[in-house]
C-alpha cells in the first residue's frame, strides 16, 4: 500500500471553527505532511478569503473540505476516533499522549475499512464532554503545565507530523485484516445496552447518564471486534426476549 492511500485513511476534523484564518492555516499544516482529508463542522465563516490567503499552496484542501451540520454525521464510519482537548474531565476518558500512538494506528490501518479521525475543538471552548466521548481516545499534546493553551492549526500541525512520522515506520508489506467496527456500530451496541437496561430497570434514577456514560467509555476501551459485537448484540437480544416473555 502505497503512504498515500495510508495518508488517505486519516481525516482531520475542526468543529465550529470560528476564525477562517485558522481553517486555511490548517489546511496548511496537514499538506506540508502529505495529509488531504478535512473536514468542518458548522463553520462560523467559510467559505471565506481570509480562508484561502492563509492556505497558501493548500487551496486545494479548501475546494474539496467535507462540511457537516454536526459531528456525529462526519465519523459515522470512521472505525478509531481521537479527541484533542488540553482539559481532563469529570468521567476520564481512556487518554494517550501524541507519542504513544504507534501501537493503536497498526491495529487499525491493518483493518480493511480502516479510517482515522482526529477531532479538534472550538478555538476557545475546545470540545464538550458529550463530544469528547465519542471519541475512542483523548489525546494530549504535552505541553508546559503553566501554559498548555495550543493555537488550532499548530495543534494540528504537530499531530500531523506525529503521524507522518508513525507512517513512514509503518510497513505496509502486512496482510490487510478483516472489517473493525465502525463509530455507528459501536454506537448501536451502546444503544442496545442502554435499551435493555431500561427494561431491567438497571439505571439510578438520580443520576441515569453516569450509567451510559461509563458503559459508553467500557466499550470504547474493549473495542470488539465484529464477532464479538455480534455476540454482544446477540446476547443482548435474548436478555429482550425473556424480559419480554415476562412482561
Amino acid at each position: 500500500m502505497s503512504d498515500s492511500s495510508l495518508k488517505n485513511k486519516f481525516d482531520f476534523i475542526l468543529v465550529e471553527p470560528s476564525h477562517p484564518g485558522n481553517i486555511g492555516a490548517t489546511a496548511r499544516a496537514i499538506k506540508n505532511m502529505g495529509f488531504q482529508n478535512l473536514s468542518l463542522i458548522n463553520p462560523k465563516n467559510f467559505p471565506n478569503d481570509d480562508a484561502f490567503y492563509r492556505a497558501k499552496g493548500a487551496k486545494d484542501i479548501l475546494e474539496n473540505v467535507k462540511i457537516y451540520e454536526d459531528l456525529p454525521s462526519s465519523i459515522e464510519d470512521a472505525t478509531l476516533i481521537f479527541g484533542t482537548s488540553a482539559r481532563t474531565r469529570t468521567i476520564p476518558w481512556p487518554t494517550k499522549t501524541s507519542s504513544e500512538l504507534s501501537t493503536i494506528l497498526k491495529k487499525t490501518l491493518e483493518s480493511s475499512n480502516a479510517k482515522i479521525c482526529f477531532i479538534f475543538g472550538r478555538e476557545i471552548s475546545g470540545l464538550s464532554n458529550e463530544e469528547l466521548q465519542m471519541c475512542d481516545y483523548h489525546i494530549k499534546i504535552p505541553t508546559d503545565e503553566d501554559f498548555s493553551s495550543i493555537n488550532l492549526s499548530h495543534a494540528v500541525q504537530i499531530i500531523s507530523y506525529v503521524l507522518k512520522m508513525e507512517l513512514d515506520n509503518f510497513d505496509s508489506k502486512q496482510g490487510i485484516k478483516e472489517e473493525i467496527p465502525t463509530f455507528q456500530e459501536n454506537e448501536h451496541l451502546i444503544d442496545h445496552f442502554d435499551v435493555v437496561m431500561k427494561k431491567m430497570d438497571f439505571y439510578d434514577q438520580e443520576n441515569p447518564k453516569q450509567v451510559k456514560t461509563r458503559m459508553r467509555r467500557l466499550v470504547k476501551r474493549l473495542q470488539p471486534d465484529k464477532l464479538e459485537m455480534g455476540i454482544l448484540r446477540g446476547f443482548l437480544a435474548k436478555i429482550e426476549q425473556i424480559l419480554n416473555k415476562k412482561n
